[in-house]
């Protein structure tokens, strides 16, 4: 957080940039889309909480919803980016950078286009929460990155407000002691202030499409091939052990990590390996 200046209205009361993390979110099992760009790269959508109003964050800090609303919904610069699809955030905060002897906020205030990781629509406030729908850039490396992350990694992300405002340290107790004077973006952080502010997702591995289609086909091929039968019913492997092709050979893991890979042999290997031929694995 940088200070900016004090008020003159309450000498306790101090501006401030402050790069806030969201609040609390519900989770809900499969909570996000994976889709491809027009270039084939994939990016994910999923819904998310950026920003709560009913108490503290782990910071001490307790913003008014109705003063956040308004700086929001009356703000033109965010409502033109959001019409046009270009309400964008970074991964992380950006750290102010020091040139001569003064701080340049220019990156604290106007998000980098090339190091945009997502971008906010459909943002709405319900109840004491503020939520919007995510879209990660499918062809920035922070994009690609943190689209991995949630994919690959099954990591649930996590959002952060940036923006300008008052502190009122002489605020009652259990009463808004920040005031909102314009909201930057949201950008996406690894630990957040408040307690609860995830993404409305699950943490889960996806599998991509080529693993699936490889264990389906793997599975198939066993079915079609009488030699593979006779061994996984001599060895008692199950199905769950098989686990795809490679090299043209059924790969099986089994339950004590031991791992066996058995030819295929005939027109069975020759129909496989031209169906994988054919989806350019």
């Amino acid at each position: 957080m940088t200070m900016l200046k004090s008020t003159q209205t309450n000498k306790y009361e101090t501006a401030c940039f402050v790069q806030e993390a969201p609040t609390s979110s519900e989770l809900t099992p499969g909570g996000y889309t994976i889709k491809k760009s027009s270039e084939g790269k994939p990016f994910v959508k999923f819904g998310s909480t950026l920003w709560t109003f009913d108490g503290y964050n782990r910071m001490h800090r307790w913003y008014d919803l109705q003063n956040a609303k308004n700086v929001v919904t009356t703000d033109e610069r965010l409502q033109t980016l959001k019409a046009q699809n270009k309400w964008r955030g970074e991964w992380n905060h950006p750290n102010p950078e020091i040139k001569g002897q003064q701080y340049s906020d220019i990156r604290m205030t106007i998000p980098e286009p090339m190091r945009t990781s997502h971008f906010i629509s459909n943002d709405k406030f319900i109840g004491n929460k503020y939520k919007a729908t995510i879209t990660t850039h499918p062809s920035t490396d922070c994009g690609r990155a943190v689209t991995s992350e949630i994919i690959d990694l099954g990591a649930v992300p996590s959002f952060s407000v940036r923006l300008l405002g008052i502190m009122i340290p002489n605020a009652p107790i259990n009463q808004p002691n920040m005031r909102v004077t314009k909201v930057i973006t949201f950008d996406m952080v690894d630990y957040p202030s408040h307690a609860d502010a995830n993404a409305d997702i699950v943490a889960t591995v996806q599998e991509s499409a080529n693993v699936v289609f490889l264990k389906e086909l793997s599975k198939y091929c066993v079915e079609q091939d009488e030699t593979m039968q006779v061994v996984c019913e001599s060895f008692q492997i199950s199905t769950d052990e098989i686990m795809g092709i490679h090299n043209g050979n059924i790969v099986i893991e089994q339950v004590d990590s031991s791992k066996i890979h058995i030819p295929l042999k005939g027109d069975i290997r020759r129909e496989a390996l031209s169906l994988i031929m054919k989806r350019g694995i």
